[in-house]
C-alpha cells in the first residue's frame, strides 16, 4: 500500500501521517522514517523490502521523495534517470509495507507518471483552506477541545493571526496561514472559555495582535461611511479596553498606509513595501479599503487625525470624546 499527501496543509499531512502509523503499526516498532529520502533510496529500499516482526505490517515515511538529487543545471537525462530509479523503487513495495510519500508539492507531470507505474497508489492533496471554508475549519477544530467559537470571533481570530492571508489565496508571494498556530491559539482559548464558548472577548483578551486589527471594522465602516458604525465600532473597541489614545495612534497609522497605497497605485505594491518598510500583507489588507478612499479624502482624514493625536497627547481634549466625534466626521466625509 502506497499512499502519498503533498500540499499547503502540513497540521493535516502529520496528521493523516500519524493516523496511518496508529492504525497500522501501534506499538511504533515497524516505523521507519526517512527525512530528505531522496538521497537515501539504498536503505529506503532495505526497509521498504523488510518482513514486519512477527508478520505484521511494516509502516515507511518518506519525507521529500521526489525532490531531485541533481546537481542545478543537471541534464534532463540525469533527472529522468532518477525520476525512473524512484519509480521503480515505487513499483517493488509489497503489500505488507505502508510507504507513506509526503511531499509539499506534486506537478501532474509526477502524479502521472506515478499513477501510471502504481496504479493502485492513493494520492492525497491537503491545502489550507481559506475565507468560509477556513472559518469552518476553525469551528469543527475548536469542537476538538469541547468549545464553540462563533463567525465572528473566529474572524477576528483569524484576522489578528493572518492579517490579508486567510480571506483568499495571494496571486504572488501567497504565505497560506499556519495551522500548527492556529491550532494552539484554539487550544488555549478552549482552556479560557466561558460555559464552553469562545467569545469576542475572550479573542481580544488573549490573542496578541488583535487589538491592532480592531482598527480594520472601524476603518472600513469609515470608509463606506456608516457614521453609526464607526462609533459602534469605537465603542466596542473602548468597551474592550483598548485605550483611546492608542486607537487614535493606530487610526493614524491606517490611514498613512492607505495613503501610502493609494499614491503609490501605479508602481506596484512590492515597490510601496520596499519604499515605505510596511509589509506586502498590510498592504494587501489595506488595499480592500483603499479603493473607497479618494486621495483628497484621506488626506483630510489624515490631516485631522494628526490634529486630534497631538492634542490629546497635550491634554488639550479628552481622548475619548475627541476619538468618538472624529471617527462620525471621518465617515460622514464623502
Amino acid at each position: 500500500m502506497i499512499v502519498l499527501l503533498h500540499g499547503s496543509d502540513r497540521l493535516g499531512i502529520d496528521e493523516r501521517v500519524r493516523a496511518h502509523r496508529l492504525e497500522h503499526d501501534p506499538s511504533g516498532i515497524n516505523t521507519t522514517t526517512f527525512d530528505q529520502a531522496a538521497t537515501q533510496l539504498g536503505d529506503l529500499r532495505a526497509a521498504a523490502l523488510a518482513p514486519g516482526f512477527f508478520g505484521t505490517s511494516r509502516v515507511v515515511v518518506a519525507r521529500d521523495l521526489l525532490t531531485e538529487r541533481s546537481a542545478a543545471g543537471a541534464g534532463r537525462r540525469a533527472r529522468a534517470a532518477e525520476r525512473d530509479e524512484v519509480l521503480a523503487l515505487l513499483a517493488e513495495i509489497p503489500p505488507s509495507t505502508i510507504l507513506i510519500v509526503v511531499e509539499e508539492s506534486v506537478s501532474s507531470a509526477d502524479s502521472g507518471a506515478i499513477r501510471g507505474r502504481v496504479p493502485a497508489i492513493d494520492v492525497t492533496k491537503l491545502d489550507v483552506p481559506r475565507g468560509r471554508e477556513l472559518i469552518e475549519w476553525v469551528s469543527a477544530r475548536a469542537e476538538q477541545y469541547g468549545v464553540t467559537i462563533p463567525t465572528e470571533p473566529a474572524s477576528r481570530l483569524l484576522e489578528a493571526l493572518f492579517p490579508g492571508a486567510w480571506r483568499a489565496v495571494s496571486r504572488r508571494d501567497d504565505v497560506p496561514p499556519d495551522l500548527y498556530r492556529l491550532d494552539n491559539e484554539l487550544a488555549k482559548l478552549s482552556c479560557a472559555a466561558r460555559d464552553g464558548i469562545v467569545t469576542a472577548a475572550v479573542v481580544d483578551e488573549l490573542v496578541p495582535g488583535v487589538e491592532s486589527s480592531n482598527i480594520w471594522g472601524l476603518t472600513d465602516a469609515i470608509a463606506a461611511g456608516d457614521a453609526g458604525a464607526a462609533v459602534k465600532e469605537t465603542e466596542r473597541a473602548l468597551a474592550t479596553g483598548a485605550p483611546p489614545e492608542v486607537l487614535i495612534g493606530q487610526l493614524v497609522s491606517q490611514f498613512e498606509t492607505l495613503a501610502a497605497l493609494t499614491a503609490g497605485a501605479g508602481v506596484g505594491m512590492s515597490a510601496v513595501a520596499t519604499e515605505t518598510g510596511l509589509t506586502e500583507a498590510r498592504l494587501q489588507q489595506a488595499a480592500r479599503s483603499a479603493r473607497r478612499f479618494p486621495i483628497s479624502r484621506l488626506r483630510r482624514g489624515l490631516t485631522a487625525l494628526r490634529e486630534i493625536d497631538v492634542a490629546t497627547k497635550r491634554g488639550e481634549v479628552e481622548a475619548e470624546d475627541a476619538l468618538l466625534g472624529l471617527v462620525a466626521r471621518l465617515a460622514a466625509d464623502r
